[in-house]
């Protein structure tokens, strides 16, 4: 299972095997996504093919509208990871271009096929847009597919909540806090990565020491408190955290922080600074607020503990 920067790179390592692509940006890896990666795994089992996930590093529309794309839910690196372990054989992370924005929905098979001949299947969602100005869409590229020789899969949204499941209504439950819903979409609770970085102590000061991670995502949740469990190297602990700019520790902070305290006791060795965690949101408990002094922070942070081990015991 492999990882290539370009559709040119994949071509040539290839030597004439079958090759069915999944198409599409995959932000967030959701349940959508996740139905087209398993319909995509069957066909090319079907066929005697490798599943290929073809995909980018950046929104596009970060090349055709600079500073107006979406906000990425999830890293390049871990959104390729995910493509994998949902059973794509390689993932392409082609940049997009001048060439690719310009190339015409009647020559989008033809360009694929340019770079894999061995191309037989492709799979998309049903709001696949394609093509210079996006003119193409899914059922274009399924008349176009019959023409080329190419079976081309069109796969049905997923429902949640009465509505199709999107990257872009994650990112608005993200804005929102509702932290349930978007584990719902994503189909598993949403996962932050970060290294353990020293910080100033301040916790500790009143009770509550941190684990101070090193996380600034684009598409950010609600400043806020969360419960969920945090782990590292097999290591598993319930959680409660704090994402956000701390506005009673610090006035003029402009870059929001994470900071996670578990729940039970654990051995600095196994948490000590610079080790890399991953924390999992069940729950959001409260929004960020300023607090008149340390404490009346502490206070609050007691409730927000017995709240997280509440919801601990329900889990």
């Amino acid at each position: 299972m492999e990882i290539f920067p370009s559709i040119k790179e994949f071509g040539e390592s290839q030597k004439g095997n079958p090759v069915v692509l999944s198409i599409g940006m995959f932000d967030g890896v959701h349940l959508g996504h996740q139905s087209v990666l398993e319909e995509t795994t069957k066909v090319a089992r079907e066929m005697k093919a490798i599943p290929v996930a073809f995909t980018f590093p950046e929104h596009p529309g970060s090349f055709l509208r600079p500073g107006e794309q979406p906000p990425l839910i999830m890293a390049s690196q871990t959104k390729a990871e995910m493509l994998l372990r949902c059973g794509m054989r390689a993932v392409i992370m082609q940049r997009f271009d001048h060439e690719l924005a310009n190339v015409e929905a009647n020559d989008f098979i033809l360009f694929l096929q340019k770079f894999i001949p061995s191309l037989v299947g492709i799979g998309v969602g049903q709001n696949f847009r394609f093509g210079k100005k996006r003119v193409g869409d899914s059922q274009y590229l399924l008349n176009s597919g019959k023409l080329k020789g190419v079976q081309v899969h069109i796969i049905d949204s997923k429902i949640s909540g009465m509505k199709p499941v999107s990257s872009s209504r994650i990112r608005v439950a993200l804005t929102e806090g509702k932290i349930g819903e978007v584990n719902k979409m994503l189909g598993s609770p949403y996962q932050i990565k970060g290294v353990v970085r020293p910080g100033k102590a301040m916790g500790r000061t009143i009770g509550f020491p941190t684990l101070n991670v090193d996380w600034n995502p684009e598409a950010k949740p609600a400043y806020g408190v969360y419960a969920g469990t945090v782990s590292t190297e097999g290591k598993e602990l319930y959680a409660v955290a704090n994402y956000g700019l701390r506005p009673t520790l610090e006035s003029e902070a402009l870059i929001p922080k994470l900071e996670i305290h578990a729940l039970d006791s654990l051995d600095p060795e196994s948490w000590k600074a610079g080790i890399e965690i991953s924390m999992q949101l069940l729950e959001f408990i409260r929004p960020e607020k300023k607090f008149k002094s340390l404490e009346f922070l502490r206070e609050q942070i007691t409730k927000d503990k017995h709240t997280a081990e509440a919801l601990r015991e329900v889990d």
